[in-house]
């Protein structure tokens, strides 16, 4: 079903949503104030643009993917429409922000997260709830990276929602912030090592100091652990043993699981909703406790 949807902003990140949208069938009209980001939007596809939110009319939903730093401003316009608003991460950057957003009446928030529509992160759940590998122990992840095109907020900002969300993915809960380490160059923070949880330990890593690309998801269990490599393989590795298993016996495996683009996932989920089905999967209370579990470690981390 075509259903029209307003995109808010066609930058690096809102041209592949724009391009997702397009693939779906869905009608977009795009707000940008860049002229030359208007002619790309056109120019792949979109059904109209527009310098600023066109105040006649409204679509059927937005989707917001302007610099972090806008999003409660924009956010806070959009809601008089009363449609739904799905929003790149962050939700914002800053908790207080963050948490005035819960008082918009009736407000139809959510937040974009798309690791969580990675088939490989989902069966890395599915492993976690079946419990084929005994109870979950330990959780950690590396997102790291050299430099990034976002000049906005720090990397921190940019980096840690996504591993945040899927420690919550895993768990079913939001770890507790414990510990965390930071890397500051010129009064900007580049990384954070953080420590979250207490009965599960959960290390989460970010950094764009890094040569080469990294993403990486471990879970350790009492028999076995599994390890999704990076966004771009096409399985999971399984290997079997308890902590005291000698390496002569320990049995690995790889799961396959389907490529799908996450990105595109998540807009289908989104389309859906607007159409009558489940809503997304992270609410603006889950995306609030993002931006207030950000907020904690970067206070433990004293900078």
């Amino acid at each position: 079903m075509k259903t029209e949807i307003g995109l808010i902003g066609c930058g690096i990140w809102g041209r592949n949503i724009l391009r997702d949208l397009i693939s779906l069938k869905q009608s977009v009209f795009v707000v940008d104030p860049s002229e030359e980001n208007r002619i790309t939007a056109l120019e792949m596809g979109a059904s109209q643009v527009f310098a600023n939110r066109p105040e006649n009319f409204s679509p059927k939903g937005w989707v917001v993917a302007t610099p972090a730093i806008t999003h409660f401003e924009v956010l806070k316009d959009l809601a008089k429409d009363k449609v739904p608003i799905f929003v790149e991460k962050p939700l914002t950057c800053n908790l207080e922000e963050a948490e005035e957003l819960l008082n918009i009446e009736g407000n139809q928030i959510y937040v974009m997260h798309n690791w969580l529509y990675h088939t490989g992160i989902q069966m890395l759940a599915d492993l976690v709830k079946s419990g084929e590998l005994g109870d979950l122990v330990f959780y950690k992840s590396n997102r790291c990276n050299w430099t990034s095109p976002r000049s906005d907020v720090d990397s921190v900002w940019t980096l840690i929602p996504h591993d945040i969300t899927i420690a919550f993915c895993m768990l079913g809960y939001f770890p507790k912030p414990k510990a965390a380490v930071v890397e500051v160059y010129n009064g900007i923070q580049r990384g954070m090592t953080a420590f979250l949880g207490e009965e599960i330990p959960c290390v989460l890593e970010v950094s764009n100091r890094y040569a080469d690309k990294r993403r990486e998801v471990r879970l350790h269990f009492t028999k076995g652990v599994a390890v999704l490599k990076d966004e771009k393989v096409n399985y999971i590795e399984i290997f079997h043993g308890d902590d005291r298993s000698k390496p002569e016996e320990i049995q690995s495996e790889k799961r396959t699981f389907n490529t799908k683009s996450p990105l595109e996932s998540e807009l289908a989920s989104f389309i859906n909703f607007l159409n009558g089905g489940l809503p997304p999967l992270t609410d603006l209370a889950e995306g609030v406790e993002v931006i207030r579990t950000i907020n904690q470690l970067k206070k433990l981390s004293n900078t």
